[in-house]
C-alpha cells in the first residue's frame, strides 16, 4: 500500500515537475516554475505565478520580463482583455525596457482583435486607433510600423463604415435632419471614395426633406441650406446619375415652399 502511494507521488511530480518550485518561498524557485510552465505551454499555471511575481518584482526590470510573458500567456489563452491590460502596464511602467516597443504594439493589436464589426459598439476600435497612433508616433520606423499602419487603416475604415451606416439608419426611418448631419460628418472625416458620392447625394436629399417637413419659419433657411448643398453636389459630381433625382426634388421643394427658382451651376435647364 505504501509503495503504491509513493508511486502516485512520483507520477504526480513527474507530470508536474514545477509544483514543488511553485510552492517554494524562494523567489528564484517560483520564477523558475512560472517560466517552466510557460515553456511547456501551461499558460494558466504560468499566469497564476506570474501575477504574483509582477508585484514582488515591482520597480525591477525583471518585472517587465514577467509582465511581457504574462501578457503573452493571456493572449495565447485568448483572454485578450487581460493581455491588453498587461501589455499596456509594461509599456507605461517600464518604457525603457527592451520589450516596451513590442508591448505597445501588441496592446494595440489586442484592441484590434477585440474590435467588433462596424454595426456594433466601436469602443475597442477607437482604443486601437489611439494606441496605434501612439505607437507610430513613438516608433515611426519601428519593427511593427508597416503592420501598425495596415491595422490603423482597417480600423479607421471600420469607423467610417459605422458613421455611414448610422446615417443610413436615420435616413431610412425618415429622421432627415439627423441623417443630414450624420452624412455631413461622414463627408468631413470619411475617405471612402466608393461611398462619398452616395453620401453626398443623400445629404442633399435629406436636406430637402428637412426643409419640406420643417415648421414655416424654418422652411426657407433650411431650403437655402439644401439649395447650397445641391449646387455643391452638381459642381463636385457633374456627371452623377443622381443629378436628375436631385433636380426633381429641388424643383418640387421650390414649388411647395413657393421660392424663386434658380438653376444649378452647369445645369442645362428644362
Amino acid at each position: 500500500m505504501r509503495q503504491g502511494f509513493l508511486f502516485l507521488i512520483v507520477v504526480a511530480i513527474g507530470c508536474d515537475p514545477y509544483r514543488r518550485l511553485a510552492r517554494s518561498k524562494s523567489l528564484a524557485d517560483r520564477d523558475s516554475a512560472a517560466f517552466g510552465y510557460f515553456r511547456k505551454k501551461q499558460y494558466e499555471s504560468a499566469s497564476q505565478l506570474m501575477e504574483e511575481l509582477v508585484g514582488l518584482y515591482r520597480g525591477n526590470l525583471r518585472a517587465a520580463e514577467v509582465l511581457y510573458h504574462l501578457a503573452l500567456a493571456r493572449m495565447y489563452l485568448k483572454d485578450y482583455y487581460a493581455a491588453e491590460r498587461y501589455f499596456g502596464q509594461l509599456a507605461e511602467e517600464y518604457p525603457l525596457s527592451p520589450r516596451a516597443e513590442e508591448a505597445l504594439f501588441l496592446q494595440a493589436k489586442m484592441n484590434y482583435i477585440l474590435s467588433a464589426d462596424f454595426d456594433f459598439d466601436q469602443r475597442e476600435t477607437r482604443r486601437g486607433i489611439d494606441k496605434l497612433q501612439v505607437y507610430l508616433t513613438l516608433y515611426p520606423q519601428g519593427r511593427y510600423a508597416t503592420e501598425a499602419e495596415k491595422m490603423l487603416a482597417e480600423l479607421e475604415r471600420k469607423l467610417e463604415l459605422k458613421a455611414y451606416h448610422t446615417a443610413e439608419v436615420f435616413y431610412k426611418i425618415e429622421r432627415y435632419r439627423a441623417a443630414q448631419v450624420l452624412y455631413s460628418d461622414f463627408l468631413t472625416y470619411g475617405s471612402l471614395p466608393d461611398l462619398r458620392e452616395e453620401a453626398a447625394y443623400k445629404q442633399v436629399a435629406a436636406a430637402f426633406r428637412t426643409a419640406e417637413n420643417s415648421i414655416q419659419e424654418k422652411q426657407l433657411p433650411r431650403f437655402s441650406e439644401a439649395e447650397a448643398l445641391y449646387f455643391a453636389f452638381v459642381k463636385a459630381y457633374p456627371n452623377s446619375s443622381y443629378i436628375p433625382l436631385l433636380k426633381t426634388q429641388y424643383e418640387y421643394t421650390q414649388r411647395i415652399l413657393q421660392v424663386p427658382r434658380r438653376e444649378a451651376p452647369g445645369s442645362s435647364g428644362d
